[in-house]
């Protein structure tokens, strides 16, 4: 007498489980795993070399040229850190840049108004980078930077109208190729634009102001070494 009920009761919870299956069409999950290779942090130390082509953008305008800045070193420190440890195309960038800007006078002969000014700088990079394979890479960099104008080839030197600390913005862009495992060559192009005005605006009339904002267009070739 007991064992009926069981059997009737087995055989409808089979006849409701077919027509779930019936009314509802089955889903296939796709439980296959991607296991992506682990990325590990890098750091480099390197040097590099940049030529550079200079001037101010002066508002009004002064009449003024451009000039070339054949030696400008920088020690810079890379470090690049995979997300997650694995989407590694993201890395931060700062250093010391040794550098010069600067203009000659054209149409406008203004005793101590051409000059040369010398400056270092540190910048802060958001260092982007796409590897091509083992041997190539692409690079893109983009942040602020923070400077000190030092030195400069006016006759008496700076004076009370000239603005010494230095900031503003660098982009650049460029390729880089892998020797090995410890030696990196960056081939760069860079510009860097000073939000920090040259001179105070009153520098030549209290009623006529000036704005001057230097600037740089470089070319960079530097050598880095991974050292982890």
């Amino acid at each position: 007498m007991s064992i009926i009920p069981l059997s009737a009761s087995g055989q409808n919870l089979t006849d409701k489980k077919d027509s779930v299956q019936k009314i509802q069409p089955g889903i296939q999950w796709d439980t296959t795993v991607k296991v992506l290779p682990v990325k590990y942090p890098e750091h480099l130390i390197g040097v590099r070399y940049d030529f550079s082509f200079t001037g101010v953008s002066m508002t009004p305008d002064m009449g003024i040229k451009s000039i070339n800045s054949p030696l400008n070193i920088a020690v810079l420190y890379t470090y690049y850190h995979p997300l997650w440890g694995a989407y590694d195309f993201f890395g931060l960038q700062t250093g010391l840049r040794y550098s010069k800007y600067g203009f000659v006078n054209d149409e406008y002969q203004f005793e101590h108004f051409e000059q040369t000014v010398t400056f270092v700088e540190l910048p802060f990079l958001s260092a982007f980078h796409i590897d091509l394979g083992e041997h190539f890479r692409i690079l893109l960099s983009l942040g602020p930077f923070v400077g000190y104008r030092f030195a400069t080839t006016k006759d008496n030197g700076f004076d009370c109208f000239d603005i010494r600390f230095d900031y503003g913005i660098v982009g650049g862009a460029g390729l880089a190729y892998i020797l090995g495992k410890r030696i990196e060559f960056h081939l760069e192009g860079a510009f860097h634009y000073s939000l920090s005005m040259l001179y105070h605006p009153e520098k030549m009339s209290s009623t006529s102001w000036i704005y001057s904002y230097p600037w740089q267009a470089s070319i960079n070739f530097g050598v880095h070494f991974k050292i982890k």
